[in-house]
Parts: C-alpha cells; structure tokens; sequence
C-alpha cells in the first residue's frame, strides 16, 4: 500500500519565514533531513527543557512503534486490530470536526502525519507542523488503510508550536489537538498561533482537561495518579506522565483569552465523558 509524502507545496513555500527573526526564507535556507525540511528551535537552556525532551523520546517512541497499540470500546472490550482500532478513532473524532468544520488555510499544529486530513474538504490548503521529523514516516499500512488521507502527499515540516515559521496573518485556522499540554511554554505557543491567523481566524484548541467538565476528578483518576506517583518513587516509570501542562477547564480559558483570542464556541467531545474539551476562539 502507497503511503503520501511529506512534501513542501507552492503556496505554502511562499510564506515560509526564518523561526526566529521572522525574514522570508526559501526552501534551501532550511536544514534537511530525509528530504524533510527542519525548521526546529529547541529551548535547550530554558527551564523544562529535560522534561519536556524525555517526553518527546517517549511519544516519538510511542508513534514509531505503530500506536496504538488498542483502544478500549465503550462496552469494556479492548480492540487489538489496529485497523479496526484506528477505524474506531476515526469515529470517535468525527462528530467533532462535524461540529467544526475547518476550511480555506489551515495550520495543523503538532499535526504529525497529518490525520486531521480525514475530516477536511478536499479543496482545503493544509500543512502540518511537528518536533517530531520522523512522524510522515513512521505511518503503518495499518493506519493508512484506516486513514485513507495518508495515501496522498501532504505539506509537512518539523518545527515548534513557539517558533513558527510562516508570515504572519496566513493561516484561517490553527488547530492545536493534544498538544498544548505537552509544549514547552504554552503561552509562547498562542502568541505564535495568534500572530499567523488572519484578521477575524480562528483557533481551534483540543485537550484533556484536569478535573473535567465539572473541575473535579473522578475517585479512577486520582486512584491512577496516585499509584503512578508511587511506582515513580519505587524507579517504575512505564507510566510516567509526561504532560507538561495540566489544564483545568478555567486554566485554559484563561491562556486563550489572554493571549489575544476571544472564545466563540465550546465542545466537549462526547467519546471521553466530559474530559476533552475544543474550543474555538477568533483572533481579537
């Protein structure tokens, strides 16, 4: 089975700018690696830098190695065939970009191969930026027989959601999906976010919350935290948490508005019992 390339289309070629000073860059300009543009700044010397590259290891890992591995149905059973467990992603995404449909530019923030494809008119300009350089290619025939977008090439580059490297006021949509919480420096991340939407885009920002919908964890959850925290004490790190941000619901309301966004709408993903939450917010 094909699997699509990472590839650098022309429109998107037009608006590429340095990470750091912002002056426009042409393709060459860019390290490459495996035909892969990196467009990379790594806050080496910045507090949270050692947490959040062990838990980059572990996710990057964690791709390369197929995930997932199973995903549990809503009757308790643990699906172990990953198209079947793929397909089942699928469908438990899709009421969400039913709810929102993204069209016109869109930036895919920490985006890897690009899965948010699936759920998009096919007339959408879409590129995908992520740390992880390997992500275009590291997709199983199982999963791209599942996501049937993966069979077509599509714009990608490494990068950071803090250093973008795209002209400012692009972009009609950023979509940022369990990824804020694993940044480095969350509020840098919306800035940048902020910066390339057009007058009037809007971002669109998916994660789990800390406590729910109703700000209080469930006797399960504090259960699990508590003996991850112990196995951690004992050298046991299989279940690690590797977040970096725990967002309660008032929490991430309140980095979005503050960093330029006015909140218009908020989804709570009916598959995870009032734990994820989208909202969408415009550029003010």
């Amino acid at each position: 089975m094909s699997i699509g390339k990472p590839i650098i289309e022309s429109w998107a070629e037009d608006i590429l700018v340095n990470p750091k000073t912002k002056t426009p860059c042409k393709i060459q300009d860019f390290r490459s690696i495996n035909g892969i543009i990196d467009s990379r700044v790594f806050l080496r010397n910045t507090y949270g830098f050692s947490v959040w590259l062990e838990g980059q290891d572990v996710y990057e890992t964690w791709e390369a190695d197929g995930a997932p591995t199973h995903i549990k149905r809503e009757n308790g059973k643990t699906i172990k065939d990953q198209v079947q467990a793929f397909q089942y992603e699928i469908d438990y995404d899709r009421p969400t970009y039913e709810n929102f449909v993204l069209e016109g530019k869109i930036l895919d923030v920490g985006g890897a191969a690009g899965t948010l494809r699936q759920f998009l008119p096919p007339n959408s300009k879409y590129i995908s930026i992520d740390p992880n350089i390997n992500a275009p290619l590291n997709v199983t025939k199982e999963k791209a027989q599942a996501y049937t977008c993966l069979k077509n090439d599509f714009s990608f580059l490494a990068g950071m959601a803090e250093f973008l490297p795209f002209k400012e006021e692009v972009f009609d949509w950023v979509h940022m999906r369990s990824m804020l919480d694993h940044v480095q420096i969350p509020d840098l991340a919306l800035i940048e976010a902020h910066r390339v939407l057009v007058g009037g885009g809007a971002l669109l920002v998916g994660i789990s919350i800390e406590g729910g919908r109703d700000g209080h964890a469930t006797l399960k959850e504090t259960t699990k935290e508590l003996v991850r925290k112990i196995l951690g004490k004992l050298g046991i790190d299989k279940w690690k948490d590797h977040h970096i941000w725990h967002p309660t619901f008032s929490n991430l309301k309140k980095l979005i508005e503050s960093n330029g966004f006015t909140i218009e709408e908020t989804y709570w993903q009916p598959k995870f019992e009032n734990r994820v939450v989208y909202i969408k917010a415009i550029k003010s």
